[in-house]
């Protein structure tokens, strides 16, 4: 945190000023995108543990499929945000 204050007092103060269930994965309350984050690799292994048996082709087509939705969710979910931002410094 004091590195984030030297760098950008403005960022910093914002950090401070809201709840830590919005910037900490520690304090969240849930699973953030129904899936733990902490691990890249981890959650994406975890999807696929089923998929790991199907044919090259197929499974190839499952995990496009599966990032085509993870994004599309995500999508329509930034989408649904109206803050504007902006840069004081």
């Amino acid at each position: 945190m004091e590195e984030l204050s030297n760098l950008h007092q403005n960022a910093y103060d914002y950090v401070i000023n809201a709840r830590p269930e919005k910037w900490s994965r520690v304090h969240c309350p849930q699973q953030r995108y129904r899936l733990m984050t902490t691990n890249t690799a981890e959650c994406l292994n975890s999807c696929l543990r089923f998929a790991w048996k199907l044919p090259m082709l197929t499974l190839a087509e499952f995990i496009r499929d599966m990032l085509q939705h993870w994004y599309y969710d995500r999508y329509q979910a930034a989408q649904s945000i109206r803050h504007q931002l902006t840069d004081t410094a």
